[in-house]
């Protein structure tokens, strides 16, 4: 019995023993600032960088790879990086643009969606990160995990976006934020969301565009800006493989400081700055390109009722863990707020995960709200 009971313990250290960990943050090689959404992974294990560039990576295997597409990749090992700094460098050279002459690259890329995206049903699992400032400041932060089932990610002529296209099921949260009397500022619902970061369609006519190959030949980025002067400036690209004609990335910057403010209730409001960006990854057991992660950034003008102008940024980071056939009995409400669902939260649950690493500010914010001596009111539900 002891005998038995000393090899149990025996093979238990040798197991905790080979887990290797790895902190780090990626840095652009030129620029040397953060990158968010570099993937980290291996054939057992995968996480990414947060906002600002810092990733947790743990795994038996000691194999690594670090990858955004438009970067040079990196294949490595734990054993070989002995610097919790990696810096990634690109695999475009800005000054070789050209101007298209014609949208022919572009229509061919749109005609290929039916080939290259999901048209039928599937579920996907998921992280969703949203959170609000104010005037610099962090106001709330939510964190969500669940399943989603889509009836087809794109919309085309042959084949409309469905009207109820979404079904939800959100399994965990984890939320905080500090309690505004006069300001309610309304986070996004589910259904915005999953529309904003399934909308990559332009009217191409009102576009001149931009051409950039990658060094290796791989992909093409393509820069698109107004043709004329408007009141908001559009403009971002498309990251396009050149072997399937898939967009693998779309980025759309959208900055608007003259338009007429709104009024609700005394209140008025404008949104000056919008940005999303949506990543695809092929799913070569499918042979289809899925939304692999997104983020929508916006900035709104807010005056409140006593002519004080207070600037609120909000920011929502959707991460995908994988494609299946998941199917969901007890569903929530896409229509609502996410900000106002009442779900568990499990603090084993959040800390064992590695895709939404909390940032210092996140943490000394938590810890901020979850205290008793506040001066203003809180809500949480990061009480067990």
């Amino acid at each position: 019995m002891k005998k038995i009971l000393l090899i149990l313990i025996i093979s238990v250290i040798n197991k905790s023993f080979s887990q290797n960990k790895l902190n780090g943050i990626i840095l652009n090689y030129e620029t040397k600032e953060p990158i968010e959404y570099v993937d980290i992974y291996n054939k057992s294990n995968f996480t990414s960088t947060n906002s600002e560039g810092r990733f947790s990576f743990t795994s038996e295997s000691d194999s690594i790879k670090i990858r955004l597409i438009g970067y040079e990749q990196i294949y490595t090992t734990f054993n070989k990086i002995n610097n919790d700094t990696i810096f990634l460098k690109s695999k475009f050279e800005e000054l070789d643009e050209i101007v298209l002459s014609n949208t022919n690259p572009i229509i061919k890329i749109y005609k290929s969606v039916a080939d290259n995206y999901p048209s039928e049903p599937y579920s996907e699992t998921f992280f969703l990160r949203c959170y609000i400032r104010k005037n610099g400041k962090l106001l709330k932060i939510q964190d969500l995990y669940g399943v989603v089932n889509r009836k087809t990610l794109f919309g085309t002529s042959e084949k409309p976006m469905p009207k109820k296209n979404y079904m939800s099921n959100i399994r965990n949260v984890r939320k905080a934020g500090i309690y505004e009397e006069d300001v309610y500022f309304k986070m996004y619902n589910l259904k915005q969301i999953f529309d904003e970061i399934g909308g990559v369609g332009l009217n191409i006519k009102e576009y001149d565009f931009n051409e950039n190959v990658s060094k290796d030949k791989n992909f093409v980025k393509y820069s698109f800006f107004p043709k004329s002067e408007s009141k908001s400036k559009n403009e971002g690209h498309y990251l396009i493989d050149k072997n399937n004609n898939a967009f693998t990335e779309f980025h759309l910057n959208q900055i608007d400081t003259t338009s007429s403010y709104k009024e609700n209730r005394g209140i008025k409001y404008r949104t000056t700055n919008y940005e999303k960006s949506i990543f695809f990854k092929q799913n070569t057991n499918w042979n289809k390109y899925f939304i692999h992660k997104a983020k929508i950034n916006a900035e709104t003008e807010v005056i409140d009722k006593d002519g004080v102008k207070n600037i609120y940024n909000v920011s929502y980071s959707f991460i995908v863990l994988e494609q299946n056939k998941i199917e969901i009995n007890k569903k929530q409400s896409i229509n609502k707020d996410i900000f106002k669902f009442k779900k568990p939260f499990s603090s084993e649950f959040w800390k064992n995960q590695e895709y939404l690493l909390l940032t210092k500010e996140m943490k000394d914010f938590l810890e901020t709200v979850k205290s008793s001596n506040n001066e203003f009111k809180t809500t949480t539900n990061m009480e067990e």
